[in-house]
């Protein structure tokens, strides 16, 4: 009965290591699958989710309807990397007042930041996304306030930005300054090393 008993406890132990190491497995495989949306078969290329956000909002007690789609974009320069070659994205974004009448609308490239970074890291990045700062636009004197970012795909190095968007519909861009690491610089020249 002893060795009975035993053995039924070196199997629980054994299926119980067993099953932590599937689920660590399959997590893993979660994170390589999100960060890799598609990848086309014949090319090999590697693309990100189309995604979009539909939302009503409030600034400076007025209500706007933000509309933001990203889409990969074949038609703009593919970007190559140690990670392999991504295709890059464009990002839609549309305001709306209360009455309907359009605030605002674009269609960004990371071309639109192409001013505040270096050739190197642009050559080698996409437009990763962008999304609602609440928090800014919530504090802002009427202002909506976008978050944007410009990244290496599939790492987190990445440029962040801000795009304001003014009551009047006039749009602003600044690099957000105090986030940008300086092994992001080194990133970029390594990357030219390749």
């Amino acid at each position: 009965m002893k060795n009975l008993f035993l053995l039924f406890f070196i199997g629980m132990l054994w299926m119980t290591s067993c099953s932590k190491t599937k689920k660590a497995t399959d997590a893993s495989e979660e994170q390589r699958v999100y960060q890799i949306d598609s990848v086309d078969r014949n090319t090999g290329v590697q693309r990100m989710k189309s995604w979009q956000a539909d939302l009503e909002i409030t600034a400076g007690g007025k209500r706007y309807r933000l509309f933001i789609r990203r889409a990969p974009a074949d038609s703009l320069p593919a970007v190559e990397s140690e990670m392999g070659t991504f295709t890059d994205n464009r990002i839609a974004v549309s305001i709306t007042r209360a009455d309907r009448s359009q605030l605002f609308g674009k269609t960004f490239t990371k071309k639109d930041f192409a001013a505040f970074l270096p050739d190197a890291y642009l050559s080698r990045s996409i437009l990763e996304g962008v999304v609602l700062d609440n928090e800014k636009t919530a504090n802002g004197k009427g202002d909506i306030v976008l978050a944007a970012s410009v990244s290496f795909p599939m790492t987190d190095l990445y440029v962040p930005f801000t795009i304001t968007i003014a009551p009047s519909g006039k749009v602003a861009i600044e690099k957000e300054e105090d986030t940008v690491d300086v092994t992001l610089w080194e990133a970029v020249a390594d990357s030219t090393d390749v």
